[in-house]
Order: structure tokens, then C-alpha cells, then sequence
């Protein structure tokens, strides 16, 4: 139910929707929910043809949906982009949690750090020398920047996170707890029968907009600079190894990684578990699909799924003939027998 909470009238939600509104009379909305959780009083959305079907069954007073949905009794917002839609309502429901302007007592910052106006550093970060942090920016709980980092404005980095010395951030970028910025790559060579590190003397640039999930590594270069490219979305547990540089616009989910010195086009994406072998470049658009692995070029526009990461179509086509392999197994040895069988007749 919506005792307590904060409410907006439908007619405020189909103006920040940019919907048509089907219904009459009036309706206070106190949030946004699934088909099947809402509640009277609660808005949800239709993304998908099969889904109106449920639509009938829900509690909602209110649907966000790209046509009417015949047969639903409460109001109803048409839109043209029902996710577009549902993130704009979505942000008019979301809570405020910005931090207050200024530096905590307890924080430690480098004299020689420029800090601009209306920024927040939280409790016990740790500024060092000629940091650079632009107007808005949040710096929470625990960070650790290092020396000579260059953090943009309206920037939101989050409880404990690490950026070593001579990293670069953008401006509206979000870094959520955890997650270590230009920490040393992983190279080595055997030298002597030791292996011995390779220093890692580069740096790392994430541009404007990048938001990193919590938990992930961006490693520095060896020389020049790893470089996260503008708009690109990286979730939890995600690993970019030194050197990498991916393009504007790129989504990698969960526990994907890219090995060192590859390079991703524009809009690529690595879906859960997806991997990039090292050196490899992967044109514009491509799709690596879960727990795959790309360990060669991969041309423009292409999905790609197994390992080696190969085209969609060809690996489905292939795992449904291994699918068939006990069959013609059984088929074959029937075929052996009657071939024996043959032989045999025509000795006697």
C-alpha cells in the first residue's frame, strides 16, 4: 500500500514520460513495480506483446505500455519508448542520496590538491599530492586517491575505492565501492628462471560518463594509458587488463574479462562471463555472449558464442549435430552389423 510514501498525480508521471494518458479521473502514484508485486497506487510497464496477458492480472492503477492494453481497468500511459519512458519515471521515485559539500574531519588532504566548489569528501579518504577533483564531485567513505589523479566534475566515487597515482576520470562518472582504478597489470617475464614484473609505468583515462560496478579492476598501461571510452557501462566483477582501450558506448556485464593490449570498437558487448583473449580487436558492435570467449580478431557486427569465439549461427548448428552424436552413434554401429552381416552372405 502507499501510506507514507511520497506520491506524484499521473498527470506529473505522463509529462516526465512523454506518454498519452488513457483514463479518466485522477490518481496520486507512489511508485513503480513489477507486473506481478504492484500494488493499488503503483505504476508498472508492458515492455513486451506477451506480457499484457499478465497486465490483466496485476494490482497496478497504472500501466507504461507502447499500445493499450485491452481490457486493463486503470490508467494507462502510451508511450513510444517504454524503457525510456520507465527510467524517467523511475528517477522521479528515486531517493536523494547525495552527500553534503565539504571535507570530513577525518578525511586527509594534500595541501597541493585542487579541490573545486561543492565537492564532498568523505570519512577517512585519503587525497594525495596535485589531485585534481572537479565542481559536484563526491568522494566517499574510505577512498584512496593517489598522487597526481585527475577526477572531473559531478563524478560519484564510492565507499573504499582505489585510484593509483596518474589516473585520469571524466566528468559524470560513477565508481561504486571496490573497485581499483590503475592498479599494476599482471606481466611478467621468466627471466633467470624467475618470473619477473614488467613495471607498469602508464596510466589509465575513463571519459565522460563511464560508471564502473562495484568490485571491478582497471589495470594501468605499461606505457601510454588504458583507456575506457565514453558512455561505457561495466558492471560487478568485471577485469580490464593494462592497455586495453574499448571504445564509446560498450557494455560489459559480470565477471567478464579483456586481456591485456585488446581493443573493442564502439557498442561491443561482453555479456556475463565473456572474455577477450589478449591482442585480439573486436570491430564495432560486436556481441561476445555469455561465457564465451574471443580469442581471435573479430570483424564488425558480429555475435560471436563457445571458445574460440565464433559466429552464433555456425556454433548452434554445431552443438546440435554433437547433440545428435549418441543417435547416429547407435545408427552407425546398426549400419557396422548389417555391413557384417552382408560380408558374411556373400562368404558363404
Amino acid at each position: 500500500m502507499c501510506s507514507g510514501k511520497k506520491t506524484f498525480p499521473i498527470s506529473e508521471i505522463a509529462g516526465v514520460a512523454g506518454a498519452e494518458v488513457i483514463g479518466d479521473g485522477s490518481l496520486d502514484v507512489c511508485g513503480v513495480n513489477s507486473l506481478g508485486e504492484a500494488c493499488q497506487g503503483e505504476i508498472s510497464f508492458v515492455s513486451k506483446a506477451k506480457m499484457k496477458s499478465k497486465a490483466l492480472e496485476s494490482k497496478a492503477s497504472a500501466l507504461i505500455s507502447a499500445s493499450k492494453v485491452e481490457g486493463f481497468d486503470g490508467f494507462q500511459l502510451i508511450v513510444e519508448n517504454v524503457d525510456a519512458a520507465l527510467i524517467a519515471v523511475l528517477n522521479l521515485f528515486a531517493v536523494e542520496v547525495a552527500a553534503e559539500p565539504g571535507i570530513h574531519p577525518s578525511a586527509v588532504v594534500d595541501a597541493s590538491a585542487e579541490i573545486g566548489d561543492n565537492v564532498s569528501i568523505g570519512p577517512c579518504a585519503c587525497i594525495g599530492r596535485n589531485v585534481s577533483i572537479g565542481d559536484g564531485s563526491e568522494i566517499a567513505s574510505g577512498c584512496s586517491i593517489g598522487d597526481n589523479v585527475v577526477i572531473g566534475k559531478n563524478c560519484r566515487i564510492d565507499s573504499s575505492v582505489v585510484i593509483y597515482r596518474n589516473c585520469v576520470i571524466g566528468n559524470n562518472c560513477v565508481i561504486q565501492a571496490n573497485t581499483t582504478i590503475g592498479a599494476c597489470g599482471f606481466g611478467y617475464s621468466l627471466i633467470d628462471g624467475q618470473h619477473k614484473l614488467v613495471p607498469h609505468n602508464g596510466g589509465v583515462i575513463i571519459e565522460d560518463c563511464v560508471e564502473i560496478g562495484a568490485n571491478s579492476t582497471v589495470d594501468r598501461a605499461k606505457f601510454g594509458n588504458t583507456i575506457i571510452g565514453a558512455g561505457t557501462k561495466i558492471d560487478n566483477f568485471v577485469m580490464v587488463a593494462h592497455n586495453v582501450i574499448i571504445g564509446r558506448c560498450c557494455l560489459l556485464a559480470g565477471r567478464s574479462a579483456i586481456a591485456g593490449s585488446s581493443v573493442l570498437g564502439d557498442g561491443v558487448v561482453l555479456a556475463g562471463d565473456g572474455g577477450v583473449g589478449d591482442n585480439c580487436t573486436l570491430g564495432d558492435g560486436v556481441v561476445v555472449t555469455t561465457r564465451a570467449t574471443a580469442l581471435n580478431d573479430i570483424p564488425a557486427g558480429m555475435t560471436v558464442s563457445g571458445t574460440p569465439g565464433r559466429d552464433m549461427k555456425d556454433h548452434m548448428r554445431q552443438l546440435v549435430h554433437v547433440h545428435r552424436l549418441p543417435k547416429m552413434a547407435k545408427q552407425m554401429k546398426e549400419l557396422v552389423k548389417r555391413v557384417q552381416d552382408l560380408e558374411a552372405s556373400k562368404n558363404n
